[in-house]
């Protein structure tokens, strides 16, 4: 019996020697221990011991508190918030916090912990908390009915305000037009609808001529045009997107009345100057009203054609500060060179080049002048820096990031942000860069000022995957740099709200078929945040994208919209490769192309300090394929 005792403390000392290193291995690593704390919402023993002292542990108490905050008082809530200001996970507390008064009705409480917040939950629960306590103002009343007149359906924790804002009489017939209006611009025709019931019939007579002037539009123009002139612009866009000829028909004939013949005019020749339609060239001639959609369109519309002349008519109509953008100085200093008159371009093309972008690039091509990539800001004093590095936000984030934990440690990052002077963000950015926390260095030097320091700005990240993607691929490893930059800011464990995830943005779907054709082992969105894997599957994407284009712009072009797009974009025949970008439709592509092919520029620069010209990277003329 005495044995099998003995063996019975031998086993049970095992066990729990097991348990004990079990826990101290959760408590040595800061993520198992967050881990631990935030699936039990307690920090044990073993945990406490080995963080309490660390720049960290105000993350722990976060956890554990956010586990329990219905039973935090808001003044003990204050309390914790107040003792630790460095933590973003403390301070978020209060968020949380204020959710669940909002819902209970605790509205004193609410009030006392409530700090401006952009939420439209929170400020709902927050005028309907002052209406309750009798604290309401006229600001109050201006944005609750700001609130209700959005249109979309708000959230359902808003209903209690808009029923005391019913019962108050804030909802008047002008707020319910207000609000079908803007329900109808975004095509919430359910909403309107609902919201016409609670007017007479000149409500719902307007919800059905929208109705008519979306569906049938021609009917619309020809029939209730003069009745409805705010709507008569839309019909003329719609019926112009699908049968242009008949759009063109009815203002040639003057089928549509006089009185809405130019807002007729110009809903039509909107739709056409965006799809390139040849026949808008008349319209686009004509003296119309100024839009701020148009006018810059007939711009790009006469830029895709060539049309020179008609180019520099076009700027003239665009506003005064409109017309000093450096796309617009670019596009007329080349206007004034193809109509014959290159001298006058010259001071045009000289202050556009000075900008080390798409346009400045093109501008110093055609000057021949030489890029210069070397950077005039000036960085922080060290002091400066150091200052910044022994701050108690900053550790926080750099030790979070370090951990793994760049979900949370962007967020205490953008947080630590908020708190510095630009110098400061200057400083942090540098220091971002020496951890090599590569997203947080390009953003935060572009935002504190240093525009130009392309080592903070273009950080040669994942330089090792790039370089075996871009050789395997033969494609260009600055352009293979410069789409990583722009699809993902270096941000590895990214997720776009379309579902791309990774450095280089790969839907699920193109990365499962990519992975089969790559006979690579295929394990869902943990295959899409391994970086190797990630960088692998897209360049091969984009490869293909090249192979099938032809020109790196157009395969930029398709990496971003997708290759059934730029098929239908692709010239019938050769035109310049600043024309044809200029044209593209879609304004997050047209940027898109911009911005890597700029990048690559620059990128080339930093690999190799050489002097390689956008002109030498990418062929100026785009030659069809179709």
């Amino acid at each position: 019996m005495q044995g099998i005792n003995r063996i019975f403390k031998i086993i049970i000392g095992l066990l729990l020697g097991l348990v004990l290193s079990i826990h101290q291995s959760y408590a040595n690593s800061f993520s198992r221990a967050w881990m631990s704390v935030d699936g039990s919402g307690r920090i044990n023993s073993a945990i406490k011991k080995t963080w309490k002292d660390s720049p960290l542990y105000p993350e722990l108490i976060a956890a554990e508190n956010g586990k329990r905050l219905g039973q935090i008082s808001t003044k003990d809530l204050e309390a914790l918030i107040n003792r630790y200001p460095d933590s973003v996970a403390i301070a978020n507390l209060r968020w949380k916090k204020l959710f669940r008064l909002g819902r209970a009705n605790w509205h004193e409480d609410f009030l006392t912990l409530y700090r401006t917040t952009d939420s439209t939950q929170l400020n709902c629960y927050k005028i309907e908390a002052k209406i309750k306590l009798k604290r309401d103002t006229d600001a109050d009343r201006r944005e609750a009915i700001q609130m209700w007149t959005r249109g979309k359906s708000q959230p359902k924790t808003c209903d209690p305000l808009f029923h005391l804002m019913d019962q108050k009489r804030w909802i008047t017939d002008e707020v319910v037009l207000r609000r079908i209006d803007n329900a109808l611009e975004k095509n919430q025709l359910q909403l309107a609808r609902w919201l016409a019931k609670r007017l007479k019939k000149s409500g719902s007579a307007h919800v059905n001529a929208w109705d008519q002037a979306r569906r049938k539009p021609a009917e619309f123009l020809t029939q209730k045009s003069a009745e409805f002139p705010e709507l008569v612009a839309m019909a003329a866009s719609r019926l112009a997107r699908r049968e242009p000829d008949l759009a063109l028909s009815l203002i040639k004939d003057r089928k549509i009345p006089d009185a809405s013949r130019k807002q007729a005019i110009l809903g039509t020749a909107r739709t056409m100057a965006i799809n390139l339609d040849p026949a808008a060239t008349a319209l686009l001639r004509m003296e119309l009203p100024p839009h701020p959609i148009l006018d810059l369109w007939r711009v790009r519309y006469f830029i895709h054609f060539q049309q020179w002349r008609d180019i520099l008519n076009a700027i003239a109509k665009l506003s005064p500060e409109e017309r000093t953008e450096i796309e617009w100085s670019y596009w007329a200093s080349k206007a004034l060179t193809m109509i014959g008159s290159p001298d006058l371009a010259l001071d045009g093309f000289r202050e556009v080049a000075k900008s080390n972008s798409w346009y400045g690039f093109l501008a110093a091509d055609y000057l021949k002048l030489p890029y210069d990539l070397n950077p005039k800001t000036i960085r922080p004093t060290t002091n400066t820096i150091n200052a910044v590095r022994v701050r108690n936000d900053i550790i926080i984030a750099k030790l979070l990031f370090k951990d793994g934990l760049t979900v949370m440690a962007r967020r205490q990052w953008d947080f630590t942000l908020g708190r510095l002077t630009e110098e400061e963000q200057k400083a942090a950015a540098i220091l971002a860069n020496d951890w090599n926390w590569h997203s947080r260095s390009a953003v935060t030097a572009h935002q504190s000022g240093l525009t130009d320091d392309y080592e903070l700005r273009y950080p040669l990240a994942f330089e090792e995957p790039l370089r075996r993607s871009a050789q395997k691929y033969n494609i260009q490893l600055s352009w293979l740099s410069g789409i990583m930059r722009s699809e993902s800011l270096f941000m590895h464990d990214i997720r776009s709200p379309a579902g791309a995830l990774g450095l280089m943005q790969v839907m699920p779907r193109t990365g499962r078929q990519t992975a089969k054709q790559l006979n690579m082992t295929w394990r869902g969105n943990r295959t899409l945040i391994d970086p190797s894997k990630n960088i692998r599957i897209g360049s091969h994407y984009l490869a293909n994208q090249l192979k099938r284009f032809g020109h790196p712009a157009l395969a930029t072009a398709a990496y971003n919209a997708g290759p059934h797009r730029v098929k239908q974009w692709t010239p019938d025949k050769a035109m310049p490769m600043d024309a044809w970008v200029a044209s593209i439709p879609f304004t997050e592509t047209r940027n898109y192309v911009q911005r890597v092919l700029a990048a690559q520029v620059i990128y080339d620069w930093r690999y190799t300090r050489g002097s390689k010209r956008l002109e030498d990277l990418a062929d100026p003329l785009i030659k069809t394929n179709k």
